[in-house]
């Protein structure tokens, strides 16, 4: 039987409206999903995930990440209800991003002696000039027995153990891994908080930070006395402090355990992309023998570095921008080094950084001679300092000294006693003088 047109009509209609009717249930089911996932992400919290920008001041970018989800990078334009949970997540950004750059601020600000007694540079005084050259007088370190310290950063496999190996064999520094101490502390016997450190060790936990650094102070203690009982290597040795501070923790401790026996010069800072280190890591992987070095490993190391170490890294730079604008030049000085080159292309850029920290034991040396003889900096112009392989350096000068002026050119050398002149070459300049005046 032929169904008539009018019922035909009819029923097309009522399907059509239930198809209508379903489609608007999926709609509303599909948006209550994507608003539950948006608002369990923001009960569980994020990650925030800086980016590697080197300028100073606050994070200019922070991509936000589900924690073990993916990038939240994706626009949906839907309705109402995505909208409202898409606001609570920007408000969430902008509560976090305020929250971190806070941490920052406050973290910058404990390093300075506005706030306490000693900043995170120790006794250091503000810097100083040596002939139109700017140092530090590091002559309070050396009376005090106070040690100095860089701190060396980086993601994994960024080469800060390739390059601290270099540092320590042409300048003579002492390299020193926090993790590394700890591990041998956990052995060591008579040492009363190995079982403290062992039991962290093996569960995963972290050592209180006042350990880590008692066991830092200790093996910096026993390194410094090695040059003055034996009469041999290096008085006024560097530390390079690998991997430390990792966090606020840290920085907060090392502010309130470590500025009376420590001076802080600065740091380096090696750069380079997650991509380029999973290359190296892998390679690494093939002769290192460390179980650590896999790209699961690799990553989460990256996150955690990114996360709670570049934050810490801010904070340095900040701190270093506010004893510039206070002094007019900061005794910090953070290096950020580009690690994605070869290893000799990152070596000239370290070497360019230490030769600038080792320069100021040097002209605070060569100031010393100058008043044990009788003369003053204000006597020194057109001054010029080169260091040659660490533990050799050139300063040259121009010096008055009552109506004679002469070029000197004083050879410093590296020993037990720290920099001593090793030789003094004079020309005078008083024929060349007279033809200018």
């Amino acid at each position: 039987m032929v169904e008539p047109k009018q019922a035909t009509k009819h029923r097309r209609l009522r399907s059509h409206s239930r198809m209508k009717a379903t489609t608007k249930t999926q709609a509303a089911v599909s948006m209550a999903i994507i608003a539950s996932i948006a608002t369990a992400g923001l009960a569980r919290g994020f990650n925030i995930v800086s980016t590697a920008s080197r300028q100073r001041g606050f994070f200019p970018s922070i991509p936000l990440h589900f924690r073990g989800g993916a990038s939240s990078s994706t626009s949906f334009h839907c309705n109402s209800s995505f909208t409202l949970a898409s606001q609570r997540v920007e408000g969430a950004t902008m509560e976090r991003t305020d929250e971190l750059n806070n941490d920052i601020e406050e973290a910058a600000r404990s390093c300075m002696p506005l706030h306490r007694s000693l900043a995170i540079t120790g006794s250091l005084p503000p810097p100083k000039s040596f002939g139109g050259i700017p140092y530090l007088d590091t002559t309070s370190l050396s009376e005090k027995h106070s040690h100095r310290v860089i701190f060396v950063l980086g993601g994994p496999g960024a080469g800060k153990g390739t390059q601290s190996e270099r540092i320590v064999d042409t300048y003579k520094c002492v390299h020193l891994s926090v993790g590394e101490l700890l591990r041998s502390g956990a052995e060591k016997e008579g040492y009363e908080h190995a079982d403290l450190v062992k039991e962290c060790l093996v569960k995963g936990n972290i050592v209180p930070v006042e350990v880590s650094l008692g066991l830092l102070r200790i093996a910096m203690d026993e390194k410094a006395k090695e040059a003055s009982a034996n009469r041999e290597g290096y008085g006024s040795r560097i530390f390079l402090v690998d991997g430390f501070p990792r966090n606020f923790d840290n920085i907060n401790g090392w502010m309130k355990h470590m500025p009376s026996y420590t001076a802080v010069l600065g740091a380096l800072v090696y750069n380079c992309p997650m991509e380029v280190l999973e290359k190296r890591i892998m390679s690494r992987a093939e002769t290192s023998g460390r179980s650590d070095d896999n790209l699961e490993s690799a990553r989460k190391r990256f996150n955690t570095f990114q996360r709670e170490t570049e934050p810490v890294v801010k904070a340095l730079e900040r701190a270093e921008q506010l004893q510039n604008d206070e002094f007019g030049d900061s005794q910090l000085k953070i290096v950020n080094i580009d690690g994605t080159g070869s290893v000799e292309d990152v070596w000239g850029l370290t070497r360019s950084a230490m030769d600038a920290y080792v320069k100021n034991d040097v002209l605070t040396a060569n100031t010393k001679l100058l008043q044990e003889e009788g003369g003053s900096v204000d006597d020194v112009s057109n001054a010029k300092v080169e260091i040659d392989n660490g533990v050799t350096a050139v300063v040259t000068y121009d010096r008055k000294v009552g109506d004679e002026v002469a070029k000197e050119c004083r050879t410093w050398t590296h020993g037990p006693a720290g920099w001593t002149c090793a030789s003094l070459d004079k020309e005078s300049l008083n024929f060349e003088h007279n033809n200018r005046t």
